[in-house]
């Protein structure tokens, strides 16, 4: 029935395993809140280990479409690929880190929320244009916006 796809191809399963192992922030953390947890000593350690799982998410949006077969070929492509995704999302969160700072800090003097929206709209999509530059997805770029945002 239902699992019999994705039992057959170890890709799918690896796929929906991490998404789901990796989606768990998502739900924690309102219970956190709710309960009123999160400036307990282990609502603290629970939201690192969160936090560690979604930096998880980098890694594995380099390594899915190897895995899928439309990534790099060979191991000098992947090593390639694994050096343009380590100095490329290491420098866009330095560099971003203090740019960004800027930009968001003459950003909010406007005190419009339009704009606010329109300059995280823009980091995302220059961030997604940027990541395909270097031979990266798009929803790479787009999770290191989202981590610098």
């Amino acid at each position: 029935g239902l699992l019999r796809p994705i039992l057959s191809s170890p890709v799918q399963a690896f796929c929906i395993a991490a998404a789901g192992a990796l989606s768990s922030s998502a739900f924690v953390l309102p219970v956190l809140k709710e309960k009123k947890w999160e400036d307990r000593s282990e609502g603290i350690a629970g939201l690192s280990i969160l936090l560690l799982q979604d930096l998880a998410v980098a890694p594995l949006l380099v390594l899915i479409p190897v895995l899928a077969g439309t990534g790099p070929q060979t191991s000098a492509e992947l090593g390639i690929l694994i050096a343009k995704a380590t100095v490329g999302f290491g420098g866009v969160l330095v560099v971003g880190r203090y740019l960004l700072s800027y930009v968001f800090d003459v950003v909010a003097e406007a005190k419009s929320t339009e704009t606010f929206v329109a300059a995280a709209l823009l980091v995302a999509a220059g961030m997604g244009v940027l990541a395909e530059n270097l031979g990266l997805s798009a929803s790479t770029g787009a999770f290191a916006a989202g981590v610098l945002l």
